[in-house]
């Protein structure tokens, strides 16, 4: 069985929701999230399109300071306050409700793609950031995701490489790119271990080692994590799972020869 057989079912579910997500579109959330930890300690963040809330309360439980999460859904947003106790409030991301310079961190995962105006989020995200703030976003490969075009209904535009960097480049001082899920690498690359088309799963018996040795591929996900995401947030990824889990968010590397199917970025310092 390739990672891709697991793709399928999902790939145009747009909110996670812990309790039914196929489990790549669960644990894909999930590790976006403990990339975030790391930015968010004694911060003020922000959390654009947080959703039902898990991701939001596990970056509260990560050490923020404080925790504003947005979401167009006002249905969403109590629900956020009921289950998690999160401060979750109804707004647009190109009209973020909150005042200039108030959050040292913005997290917005899988946001951008959706919004008519780009540029008008990445402009609001820069305005309620302080100036020395911390923008933490994914959005998805174009050429890898969906090629020239895309068939997802739900996304306005996509982004490649270029675009995405110069984008974020106009209001950033430093943009740093990160991939995650890797549809091809090269063979003798680690990120190949990974990798959805592995030229490694030719050789018999590595699908079932990497499942075994790396539950994020197991195509099953008990009733126990999906109730404990907020403490999965919280959990590092180690070896050997690593090696073999295509959703950890990693540096990019031009030289692995991967083809990621989502780009993360952290752009640092607001130009004024």
């Amino acid at each position: 069985m390739a990672i891709s057989d697991e793709r399928a079912p999902d790939h145009f579910t747009e909110r996670m929701e812990p309790e039914s997500a196929h489990p790549r579109i669960f644990w894909e959330h999930v590790e976006r999230y403990r990339f975030a930890r790391q930015f968010v300690r004694d911060k003020r963040v922000l959390d654009i399109a947080c959703g039902e809330g898990y991701g939001a309360s596990g970056l509260a439980r990560a050490g923020a300071s404080s925790l504003i999460g947005v979401d167009v859904s006002p249905e969403t947003c109590e629900h956020a306050r009921t289950k998690y106790g999160i401060d979750a409030r109804p707004g647009d991301a190109q009209a973020i409700p909150l005042p200039d310079r108030s959050v040292d961190v913005v997290v917005s995962f899988e946001t951008i793609e959706h919004v008519p105006a780009p540029e008008t989020f990445v402009d609001e995200c820069t305005r309620v950031l302080a100036e020395d703030g911390t923008l933490v976003i994914s959005t998805p490969n174009r050429p890898v995701y969906t090629g020239d075009s895309s068939s997802n209904p739900f996304h306005v535009r996509e982004f490649d490489e270029d675009e995405f960097r110069e984008l974020l480049g106009r209001k950033f001082r430093e943009v740093t790119l990160y991939t995650q899920f890797p549809r091809t690498a090269a063979w003798w690359h680690p990120r190949s271990l990974a990798a959805e088309h592995s030229q490694w799963l030719k050789v018999k018996g590595f699908w079932r080692l990497s499942t075994l040795l790396c539950p994020a591929l197991r195509p099953q996900l008990d009733a126990g994590a999906r109730n404990a995401v907020e403490n999965l947030i919280q959990q590092n990824d180690r070896l050997p799972s690593s090696l073999f889990n295509p959703y950890v968010v990693r540096p990019i590397r031009h030289d692995s020869g991967e083809r990621p199917y989502i780009f993360v970025a952290v752009a640092r310092g607001v130009r004024v």
